[in-house]
């Protein structure tokens, strides 16, 4: 299959039209200029490289209400997206509802000022006040401030603003991100996801934290802007609309990334650099060349031969699946940090676990980060290895799911409060004087790819190594990501997973401000999925890793098998960036696509694990979406939440050994605190207690803040077309 380039768009600090950035990346013209001159009694290096000052923001998105939701890469990465569709003759064409959406992004935005409010400062000034901030600080902190910080926001507003509902993913982390980004695009293509795909990659790691974590990494190099889409089409799909070709998805997979020559540019620098190499076609379109993309003509059954767990119902497979079955809850009063005066009492924490008995060489790695989810992450993922029995091949892939790394205590009172004045400015000055930490927090702890980094390194592999950012849908899309490489036979072997831990103040605080969890203290009605009266969820944390092989792979070497991933579906709500599509119109495509993906009939699928929130928007909306893909005969559904809380990022991962209970126990886990059922909730709910039953297909959904959604098509590990 032939796939060519039929749009561009560029926002960098080059300006935005293609000649005019070749041209200057040729000659490696110098743009950056020092920091402001506030900020320069701190940190004189990294220089920073803007957009040009003629790039208005505005011209892109319109609503000034907007603008202010909105991290500057996300900025970057609409305007940019908008260029490359009109560049392509697609702005408001009906054709881009099933187009596809593969977006890489860079580290979480570094500006706290929208995060912190001063009252929260003790009296001394530079310690974190919490009782203070429960009081006080809630009534001044925007409940959107931090949503705007998650990577995928990206991703969100391209979506939003295009009007694009097709698979994709949100990839994060470090300059591999794009050309990633690009392949799973030229994937979708080949195998008929989409028959249109827009790449995008947006970085704008330039605010004062940023530079002081890149000046602390010892990077003294220009930082700079940008965002760079690629819109691809099928030669189909540009033959009948009459497209003009820009060049050819082999020109873009043959080129080498080099660095750009105004500075370092994140997620977006790479495939910036290849985008600017792009050769004009020198052939019809109906003659480019196809990409060097394989596959197969039947999907492949995939193996789960090793589990590893840390939950908050503990970190034995079978214990956990067993204590779920039985509707044990891990719902009890936060443990984590003082929770005196804080609006939310409960939470669903990982049990006994101590970071310190990681191996010694990873746990001094990660000592004195706070980094929960980081440290759950290498436990799960070595436990999986363990459970494996073997040492994994050398070329093993790793995919992680994850999510935002927050705000720590220990961060703001290291960087943050002991350098602000009586009005709440910070003195440059003042940070400049001070001596530097010996340990700081930063650079190291808001790096999301360290954990898997030093994952690879404890286990010597050396293949992909990919890091999904898509909120609460993050761990299946790994997973899913995971199948799709094993399909490609671009590994043998995939160790994915996903591990998140939001049980903190500033990880609580913008879920309390949006009214997404519950202020129910009492544990034993807390989380109360798809019952009439629930009112949230109660925040969890866990990681949670597989290993995963083609079948065939795994009956040949006699290993056990938990179960096979079958299929898996994404998609993008393209609605709002913290509430579903009302009549769940994203979920209901993830899943469709799932089980078209799975070759699997919807009456062949004999439970769902749901989403189930026990929010008021997510139940209904998913009940609705579950009906119309199932209809009459929608088979039974529960949710974990209500015993193990919303994991977040993790939840994806975590949530799949439910249908891997199902299918060890014959049991289908329960909605242990389901009283009453919502009117507006059709399903058959499993009831307080788990239902016996014989199963050989279950379905897993997870969806994200932001409008990205997965499903996963799980099958028993004798499933017949396995």
């Amino acid at each position: 299959m032939n796939i060519v380039v039929t749009g561009l768009g560029f926002v960098t600090p080059y300006g935005t039209e293609v000649g005019e950035i070749r041209r200057r990346w040729e000659a490696a013209e110098a743009v950056a200029a020092p920091p402001p001159d506030d900020e320069r009694p701190a940190l004189e290096r990294p220089w920073i490289a803007r957009a040009p000052a003629s790039f208005d923001p505005g011209a892109w998105v319109r609503r000034r209400k907007d603008l202010k939701l909105m991290a500057r890469a996300n900025v970057l990465a609409s305007a940019a997206a908008q260029m490359a569709v009109r560049a392509a003759g697609l702005e408001g064409s009906p054709l881009l509802e099933d187009a596809g959406l593969f977006v890489a992004v860079g580290q979480e935005p570094g500006n706290m000022d929208d995060v912190l409010p001063t009252v929260s400062r003790g009296r001394d000034g530079d310690r974190v006040d919490l009782p203070r901030l429960s009081e006080e600080g809630l009534r001044q902190m925007n409940p959107l401030s931090s949503i705007k910080t998650l990577p995928n926001m990206s991703h969100a507003h391209v979506a939003i603003a295009l009007g694009l509902h097709g698979p994709g993913m949100a990839l994060c982390a470090g300059m591999a991100g794009g050309p990633q980004a690009l392949r799973e695009a030229l994937y979708a293509l080949e195998s008929g996801r989409a028959a249109i795909c827009i790449v995008a990659a947006a970085d704008a790691a330039i605010d004062f934290p940023d530079r002081v974590s890149a000046f602390r990494r010892g990077e003294v190099d220009a930082v700079a802007e940008a965002a760079v889409v690629v819109v691809l089409e099928t030669q189909a799909s540009a033959e009948a609309r009459g497209a003009v070709s820009l060049g050819t998805a082999r020109h873009l997979l043959d080129a080498t990334p080099s660095p750009a020559p105004f500075g370092r540019a994140g997620a977006a620098e790479a495939l910036l650099s290849l985008v600017v190499q792009l050769e004009a076609p020198d052939t019809a379109v109906g003659r480019a060349k196809a990409p060097a993309v394989h596959v197969k003509s039947a999907p492949e059954a995939i193996a789960i031969t090793g589990i590893g767990l840390r939950t908050p119902l503990g970190g034995d497979a079978a214990g956990f699946m067993a204590r779920l079955v039985a509707g044990e809850s891990a719902v009890a009063t936060i443990r984590a940090f003082p929770r005196a005066g804080f609006p939310v009492q409960l939470a669903c924490e990982v049990p006994d676990f101590d970071a310190e008995s990681l191996p010694e060489p990873l746990a001094a790695q990660m000592r004195g980060l706070d980094d929960r989810k980081g440290e759950l992450a290498i436990a799960a993922a070595l436990a999986a290895v363990a459970d494996f029995g073997e040492a994994l091949p050398s070329g093993a892939a790793l995919i992680y799911g994850t999510g935002l790394s927050s705000v720590s205590l220990r961060e703001l009172e290291e960087d943050c409060l002991p350098f602000l004045d009586a009005d709440g400015r910070f003195d440059y000055a003042k940070f400049g004087r001070s001596p530097a930490s010996a340990s700081p927090q930063a650079p190291r702890r808001h790096a999301v790819e360290r954990p898997m980094d030093l994952v690879a390194a404890h286990l010597a592999l050396r293949g992909l190594r990919s890091h999904h950012f898509s909120a609460c849908a993050a761990g299946a899309a790994a997973i899913g990501h995971a199948v799709d490489v094993l399909r490609r036979g671009e590994a043998e072997v995939v160790l994915a997973g996903a591990a998140d831990s939001m049980v903190h103040p500033f990880g609580l605080l913008p879920f309390i401000l949006l009214g997404a969890t519950t202020p129910n203290a009492d544990p034993a009605t807390a989380a109360r999925p798809f019952d009439q009266h629930r009112d949230g969820f109660v925040m969890g944390e866990a990681g949670v890793f597989y290993v995963l092989e083609p079948l065939a792979r795994a009956r040949a070497a006699g290993r056990r098998v938990h179960g096979l991933l079958l299929g898996h579906g994404t998609s993008s709500d393209a609605f709002n960036v913290t509430a579903p599509h009302p009549e769940g119109a994203g979920a209901e495509r993830a899943m469709r696509r799932a089980l078209s993906d799975a070759g699997v009939e919807g009456g062949r699928v004999g439970y769902i694990n749901a989403h189930g929130t026990g929010t008021p928007l997510n139940d209904a909306i998913e009940s609705q979406a579950i009906r119309r893909v199932f209809g009459a005969a929608a088979p039974p559904v529960s949710s974990a939440k209500a015993q193990i809380g919303h994991t977040i990022a993790a939840a994806g991962a975590v949530e799949l050994l439910a249908c891997l209970a199902a299918f060890a126990t014959g049991h289908l886990p329960p909605n242990p605190n389901l009283r009453q059922v919502d009117a507006r909730i059709d399903l058959d709910l499993v009831g307080q207690t788990s239902r016996a039953a014989t199963i050989d297909i279950a379905v897993s959904n997870s969806f994200g803040f932001g409008g990205q959604n997965a499903a996963l098509v799980v099958g028993h590990p004798d499933v017949q077309g396995g």
